[in-house]
């Protein structure tokens, strides 16, 4: 779809689909005004709300046989998630460790269960079941995927952006759908990171029929699975925001992750889009399908949408960014910490300029930015400490630009820097952590915190494990009650590690500290 059509499309949508403030699926609906003053709803979509599917449509979709009827209900994958009063058909998942069958009994009825979809039920069960041949992983997970495409073909009529990368997908896609608020459209954003094949098909079976835009991310630890969700998202817009070293477990180079994120471009068609970070060469150097457009974002002269200027602002708290498209320009402030968020706000207006979207627009969006939950995320604890929440997972690329932004937030006391260990780096795994902690000592950061033997390792490879300022753990829990004892009130805290290394506890421990601030302090 070009940028037209996909403009020509959304209005034909809007006209013959009128929506109202608040929809049953439970969106919430925010009020914005476009430049003829005329008043519109853009709906952000739930994605934990799924929507309604017959009993008929279930079982088309994982190609079942309804053994008992039960009523249109919407879909779960975890019995926790059941409400009571909500008619909710349970997919029993066989997966590694756990077996969703295993949960089937009559106790979920009070719980909102009106059927399930699985391989088998419990004895004396008496509501819905639509049966799935076959009684291991793979075909519990297939099924899943079968009606997550049978949602994609037959249910969502709307344009779908669909984004990879190795840092920033969830950032991104959360200032995409913000972008779009001015459109006066249903916007849908998948959930938390949401990437994998279970998460990407999750989110599109619980897209909504009336939506009209929907914001997928993608992710992947190897060859092919890119691919396979790009098969089942058929997004239109598919974005490529950067190339880095991660998941070197499974690739051996940057060239073989670069390859296996653009996976998304390969089957693109004519009429699509695809849009690439024109400042990093491995990502520019990936093949688009002949007839599909390509559009590039960055600080390089000749991108479409460029990033003239980005500079920290309030004490390091927010950041000031110059976006310019054609000879339109627009100056904002990003009311979030952390430089790299001025790329992520160029591909969100890359994606929403194609829809129409002014970028004076995506400027007055994204002053209201909310940084996604323990990704660059700061919090002020109650005993002052500053923390920047940036737990959720870590590779060399996003821990040190987490060393960046901790650097220029300003500081009355000393600045720290707590590092879980990062992840399937390969055989270069204690060379990537060696050249991080180098990074920290650069910086002069005041505390370091290290939680994980590959960071152990490169604190000794480097003669720093006796360091004052270096203090060390085996685990997050441990290193949390070291921690605790060193930081001040006054203090700027960053938290960082891969998500196995579950570093909020950290984050936790120092929230719970109970410092005395003196009064004037207070006073200020």
């Amino acid at each position: 779809m070009t940028s037209t059509s996909i403009c020509s499309f959304l209005r034909l949508r809007t006209l013959s689909e009128p929506k109202s403030l608040f929809n049953s699926s439970g969106s919430h609906s925010i009020a914005t005004k476009n430049t003829n003053n005329h008043t519109y709803q853009t709906n952000l979509q739930n994605p934990l709300i799924s929507p309604i599917w017959s009993v008929t449509e279930i079982a088309e979709s994982v190609n079942g046989k309804i053994l008992k009827w039960g009523p249109p209900g919407t879909i779960c994958t975890d019995t926790r998630d059941l409400k009571p009063g909500k008619n909710q058909w349970f997919f029993a998942v066989t997966g590694e460790h756990l077996d969703g069958h295993d949960f089937i009994s009559p106790e979920l009825y009070s719980k909102g269960c009106v059927g399930v979809v699985g391989n088998r039920v419990c004895d004396n069960w008496d509501k819905g079941f639509v049966h799935v041949e076959g009684n291991d992983n793979v075909n519990s997970i297939n099924s899943l995927i079968n009606m997550a495409c049978y949602a994609r073909n037959n249910r969502f009529n709307g344009v779908l952006v669909g984004v990879t990368g190795s840092v920033g997908k969830s950032t991104t896609k959360r200032m995409i759908a913000l972008s779009l608020e001015n459109l006066g459209i249903n916007v849908f954003e998948s959930y938390g990171n949401w990437n994998n094949r279970i998460g990407v098909a999750l989110s599109l079976i619980g897209i909504d029929r009336n939506v009209d835009i929907a914001v997928l991310e993608m992710g992947m630890s190897g060859k092919g699975e890119i691919l396979e969700l790009a098969r089942m998202a058929k997004p239109q817009i598919r974005v490529v925001l950067n190339v880095g070293s991660s998941h070197l477990e499974s690739l051996t180079n940057l060239e073989e992750v670069a390859m296996a994120k653009g996976e998304i471009f390969w089957d693109a068609k004519s009429g699509d889009v695809c849009i690439l970070n024109g400042d990093d060469p491995v990502v520019t150097s990936l093949p688009v399908p002949h007839g599909v457009r390509k559009v590039l974002f960055g600080q390089q002269m000749g991108c479409d949408v460029r990033l003239v200027a980005a500079e920290n602002t309030d004490g390091g708290l927010g950041v000031r960014v110059v976006l310019e498209k054609g000879k339109e320009m627009v100056d904002f402030v990003i009311p979030s910490p952390g430089l790299h968020l001025s790329l992520n706000a160029c591909a969100a207006a890359t994606v929403a300029t194609l829809f129409g979207v002014s970028l004076a627009q995506v400027g007055i969006s994204l002053s209201k930015f909310v940084p996604v939950h323990m990704r660059s995320e700061l919090q002020v604890a109650r005993n002052g400490i500053r923390i920047v929440n940036d737990a959720y997972n870590a590779n060399p690329i996003s821990t040190r630009a987490a060393i960046d932004l901790l650097k220029s937030i300003a500081c009355d006391g000393i600045r720290v820097a707590i590092l879980g260990d990062m992840l399937e780096l390969g055989s270069s795994e204690i060379e990537f952590h060696e050249k991080i902690l180098s990074y920290c000592c650069d910086c002069r950061i005041g505390l370091v915190g290290l939680a994980g033997k590959s960071f152990l390792t490169a604190a000794e490879n480097l003669n720093l494990i006796k360091a004052d300022n270096i203090i060390h753990a085996d685990d997050a829990e441990i290193l949390a009650r070291k921690i605790v004892k060193r930081v001040k009130f006054n203090d700027v805290v960053l938290v960082k590690g891969s998500r196995v290394m579950k570093m909020e506890k950290v984050v936790n421990a120092i929230k719970a500290m109970n410092i005395h601030i003196p009064s004037q302090e207070l006073r200020r």
